[in-house]
């Protein structure tokens, strides 16, 4: 299915909607007339989420994991429920104080490596479980976790840097994934891991990168567009191409 406008809207809560991947999948679903409750961490700098149509902006901070359930659960209800869940936020390396240490076991300090793991792998979870109620009460509720092709066990890639945080929290967020996945499947809500391909973000690989975060995310829509329970639990592409875990 297009992103373009559909005669049903969907209500969708976005994770890390002020920038990047995060902002292209709300103006995506905004475009076509779904109701989306974009997250971000200081809604004073989010102009340009906030301009969109069916669109509001909600002040999510992952790092504050008390926080987190209750407000998704609040802001759930203010949407009128939930069919659909993106966690599109994430953090890395550049994005934590003395992140840069995990980049290396040689100057490994413990709460850098704690600070992505909460935000990228717990925050999501928790995320899923301030909505839950909603996505079990809607008849297509699906829970999409963006991760990365550098969490990937199986097709681990010697020749990218070592990175420790960001590729532990990913393949942990893979495996939580899977286990949620599990856990869901007699309610009916599919979930899944995306891939986003490597992005012109500034999280990304910025201009060095092949691929346009727009295009990722009209493909990453795509899939939960089709998601239903024969997919649940996989590890996928942008595309919609499997992934090796």
């Amino acid at each position: 299915m297009s992103p373009s406008a559909r005669a049903v809207a969907e209500r969708v809560i976005v994770t890390g909607a002020g920038r990047g991947l995060g902002l292209c999948l709300a103006q995506a679903l905004s475009a076509r007339g779904d109701l989306v409750a974009g997250t971000v961490r200081d809604p004073s700098s989010a102009d340009e989420l906030a301009a969109l149509p069916g669109v509001t902006v909600e002040r999510l901070d992952l790092a504050d994991s008390d926080s987190v359930a209750p407000a998704v659960a609040a802001m759930a209800e203010r949407l009128g429920g939930v069919d659909l869940v993106i966690n599109s936020a994430a953090v890395n390396a550049m994005t934590v104080p003395d992140g840069r240490t995990t980049l290396t076991v040689r100057r490994m300090e413990a709460q850098p490596m704690l600070d992505i793991y909460r935000v990228d792998v717990v925050g999501a979870l928790l995320v899923v479980r301030g909505a839950l109620d909603h996505l079990a009460a809607s008849p297509r509720g699906r829970v999409v976790n963006i991760t990365s092709w550098l969490g990937s066990m199986g097709g681990y890639a010697t020749d990218s840097a070592v990175n420790y945080g960001y590729r532990s929290a990913k393949a942990a967020l893979n495996m939580a994934t899977r286990a949620l996945a599990a856990e869901l499947e007699p309610e009916g809500i599919p979930a899944v891991a995306v891939n986003p391909g490597w992005m012109r973000t500034a999280m990304g690989g910025g201009d060095h990168a092949d691929l346009a975060p727009e295009q990722s995310a009209e493909g990453i829509i795509a899939i939960a567009d089709g998601l239903d329970m024969s997919r649940t639990g996989a590890f996928l592409d942008w595309d919609g191409a499997e992934h090796q875990y």
